[in-house]
């Protein structure tokens, strides 16, 4: 028998679903977040954010059609956002039942991305 992934014992893709409907809610109401999605297709934004979640938890893995430095490329993104959006993402999980421990493995996960979402890891091609 294997040992669970994470993002079967947060519940799967319903959970998944669920967190990034709360989670953009969140976010979109935050002044210093909203500008970063002006013009952006929310419907589009949420199906490549539950895909991001997917993979990074380990669940199905789906095709990104871009890599995330190319999605965040030439933003403006910097660090005191990605706090912000972590910040956010923290209180989300707290909003829709994951436990803590669990919770803090969500955001150890998203967080190794954080360097490709800044631009700051080589990126091939």
């Amino acid at each position: 028998m294997t040992k669970p992934t994470l993002y079967e014992l947060i519940g799967g893709a319903e959970t998944i679903e669920k967190l990034v409907v709360a989670f953009y809610q969140n976010v979109l109401g935050d002044p210093m977040l909203q500008p970063f999605f002006k013009d952006v297709s929310i419907d589009k934004l949420r199906q490549m954010q539950q895909a991001f979640f997917s993979i990074a938890l380990g669940g199905p893995e789906p095709e990104f059609e871009i890599s995330l430095y190319q999605a965040h490329q030439g933003r403006g993104i910097q660090r005191q956002h990605l706090t912000r959006f972590t910040e956010h993402l923290i209180n989300t999980l707290a909003e829709i039942g994951i436990e803590e421990d669990r919770a803090q493995k969500v955001y150890e996960r998203i967080a190794m991305y954080s360097d490709e979402v800044l631009g700051e890891t080589a990126v091939d091609g």
